[in-house]
C-alpha cells in the first residue's frame, strides 16, 4: 500500500512542486510588494499543462503598481476631481491647488527582487516536494 501511495505522490510531484513554489513565490511577493499609494501588491499565480509539462505563470497584482514600484513613474501633472478647489494634504503646511506637476519616482527594481529570489525558492520548494512524496 506504501509504494502505491508513493508512486501516487511521485506522479503529482510536478504540479505540487509547481504549487508550492508559487505559493512561496507569492509570498515573497506580498513582502517585497508592501504597498503603494495604500494598495497592497501582491501576486496571483495558474498552473498549466500537466506532469513534466506543467508550468506556473505567476504575475503581479495589481499589475499597474507594480510597474510604478518597479520601473517608477515620469514627470507628471495631477489634475482634481475637485473642481480646482485647494486641498491641505496630510503633513503639508499650507493648502495645494491643483493641478501640481509630480516630479516622478526612481523604480525600486521591486518585481525584479521578487524573481531573483523565486530563482532561488524555486529548487528549494521542489526539493521539498520531492522529499514529502517519497517520505
Amino acid at each position: 500500500m506504501a509504494l502505491r501511495d508513493t508512486a501516487r505522490a511521485l506522479e503529482a510531484l510536478p504540479h505540487t512542486a509547481l504549487k508550492t513554489a508559487a505559493d512561496a513565490i507569492v509570498d515573497l511577493a506580498e513582502q517585497v510588494g508592501g504597498r503603494t499609494m495604500g494598495v497592497p501588491l501582491s501576486a496571483t499565480y495558474k498552473i498549466t499543462g500537466q506532469g513534466a509539462a506543467a508550468i506556473a505563470t505567476i504575475n503581479g497584482k495589481p499589475t499597474a503598481f507594480w510597474v510604478w514600484k518597479n520601473d517608477g513613474t515620469s514627470a507628471h501633472v495631477i489634475g482634481t476631481k475637485r473642481g480646482g478647489k485647494a486641498l491641505l494634504l496630510k503633513g503639508a503646511k499650507h493648502p495645494i491647488a491643483p493641478p501640481v506637476v509630480h516630479p516622478g519616482t526612481a523604480g525600486r527594481d521591486a518585481w525584479r527582487q521578487v524573481a531573483r529570489a523565486a530563482a532561488d525558492l524555486a529548487p528549494e520548494a521542489v526539493a521539498d516536494a520531492v522529499h514529502e512524496a517519497v517520505s
